[in-house]
């Protein structure tokens, strides 16, 4: 039988007053960061609802406390206010609020689905909390599980997104996911009864980039994520931070409320963070869009894809080095198979910017380290042919590695996106970002000898513009899109695989 308040009051006063305050921190941590709840408790003051019908072009249509009910909002904006002021809560009252919380069955859904560590973590905070027999039944729900399992996904993709390309907008991140997913089945998310009815944030009904800013900047705290959109591997975090000390320098004395048009001021006056300089420059490329499964494996911040060129070099040290592996295996007390493994994964460390804060790397510096590598294996090169030819193979695998500067993929594949011509090179946009900021640098990129061709990807399509409102008249132009612009279709996909489609 699940645990009542009392119960819960009872379980957690044995704990020692700093334990409490550990405990009670965590809970108004993981809680604050429902969006659910958020939604309905600013509703009042913010237009975060209109803004995800207008995106998503579906109605809300039902009553908000059918989210959350008005008790237990109030709860809700009581921790919120705690949060922001300077009031020191004693044991008791950390204890009662915390009963309030996980006894109460709509907040305690919201703080498990905003739990962003694994199932068997969650369920050991519940037991510590003594509402354990309250997880187990609420485990078991359908809808429960069909909310988590959505949330899972988010950060999944979210994840792998940074850990690949670094930083990448939300925007582009709703392209990817709408395009991976395909069609999400939008069914069975809303219970039929009880408390916590319906969801905003935890269904694909609703998936926009709005919800997806939403969701992940509260409940993904390994996703560093900026006002403006921006989603950013956790390497960037000095930078961020920064910049964010920067934002209320900026905003200091400000006594309204601070709108789009002000951020936009600011991020225009801040100059190019690291991220955003990543963002641009890599925005100059083609991105790399592996296969499902593929994109998914990066989710894992270790993983890599091994190339042929570094089987290919790896065999040829197993050929023709073995035996040096082998005596430094011996004296570690590693295997040899093992050996190699860490030496493979140093080479690739060295020549990936991956985790770096978008740091180019320095060809010197990766030439340096393979040659010292050698000496600490004790191998002697026998002539110049000898260390060219382990340079050659070397230097295949630092131009198979994706790098976060070339958007995931690796300096040959560049070299093929690029259209070579007798003394000079065209880069074409894929995008109309790439296309604004190529147009942008057109004079100095044509002075290194570098041609635009902002048409040759660009497909003209018909536009229909109200600009006095819908009553008004009406223009008709046209406008370009490429093929990685949504499609102006509306299905989330990119255009080439849509109605640009041949």
């Amino acid at each position: 039988m699940r645990e009542s308040r009392e119960q819960i009051v009872n379980y957690i006063k044995q704990y020692k007053a700093q334990d409490v305050k550990l405990l009670y921190e965590l809970m108004a941590k993981i809680l604050l960061g429902n969006n659910d709840f958020r939604l309905v408790e600013k509703a009042e003051r913010d237009d975060l609802l209109p803004v995800i019908e207008k995106e998503t072009g579906k109605r809300i249509d039902y009553q908000l406390d059918t989210i959350i009910g008005k008790e237990s909002v109030k709860i809700f904006r009581k921790i919120e206010e705690l949060e922001f002021s300077e009031t020191k809560l004693k044991k008791a009252q950390q204890v009662g609020l915390m009963a309030d919380v996980l006894g109460d069955d709509t907040l305690f859904e919201g703080f498990c689905l905003t739990f962003y560590e694994t199932d068997d973590a969650l369920l050991q905070l519940c037991k510590d909390f003594g509402c354990l027999e309250r997880y187990n039944e609420l485990a078991q729900n359908k809808v429960y599980q069909k909310r988590k399992k959505y949330m899972r996904i988010i950060a999944d993709y979210a994840i792998a997104a940074v850990n690949l390309y670094g930083v990448i907008h939300v925007t582009e991140l709703l392209t990817l996911i709408l395009e991976y997913e395909n069609k999400f089945d939008e069914k069975g998310y809303n219970h039929v009864e009880g408390s916590y009815k319906n969801t905003v944030m935890f269904t694909p009904e609703f998936i926009c980039t709005c919800t997806l800013h939403q969701l992940i900047g509260d409940s993904v705290p390994v996703v560093c994520t900026t006002m403006d959109g921006f989603l950013l591997h956790s390497s960037f975090l000095n930078s961020y931070k920064n910049e964010h000390e920067k934002m209320l320098q900026f905003f200091k004395g400000t006594k309204r409320e601070v709108t789009e048009k002000d951020l936009e001021r600011f991020y225009k006056s801040v100059g190019s963070s690291s991220f955003r300089s990543l963002y641009e420059d890599a925005g100059l490329k083609q991105m790399y869009l592996p296969s499902k499964i593929e994109f998914l494996r990066y989710t894992d911040e270790n993983y890599y894809e091994i190339s042929n060129a570094e089987k290919e070099m790896r065999r040829y040290i197993e050929k023709k080095f073995l035996p040096n592996f082998a005596n430094v295996a011996q004296k570690v007390g590693v295997t040899v198979k093992e050996c190699v493994n860490d030496f493979m994964k140093e080479l690739h460390d060295q020549a990936t910017d991956v985790g770096k804060s978008g740091e180019e790397k320095d060809p010197h510096e990766y030439v340096q380290f393979l040659f010292s590598s050698m000496q600490g294996y004790g191998i002697d090169f026998e002539d110049i042919d000898q260390a060219n030819e382990f340079l050659g193979y070397a230097m295949k695998v630092m131009n198979s590695v994706r790098l976060w500067c070339n958007h995931g993929c690796t300096p040959d594949e560049v070299m093929r996106q690029t259209t070579m011509y007798p003394g000079t090179t065209t880069i074409v946009p894929g995008s109309s970002r790439a296309a604004t900021m190529l147009a942008e640098g057109r004079e100095q990129l044509g002075q290194m000898g570098i041609n635009i061709d902002l048409d040759a990807t660009a497909t003209d399509i018909s536009s229909i513009a109200f600009e006095n409102g819908i009553n008004g008249t009406m223009t008709k132009t046209t406008k370009k899109v490429y093929p990685n612009d949504p499609c102006p279709c509306g299905s989330g996909k990119k255009f080439k695989k849509c109605c640009g489609k041949l």
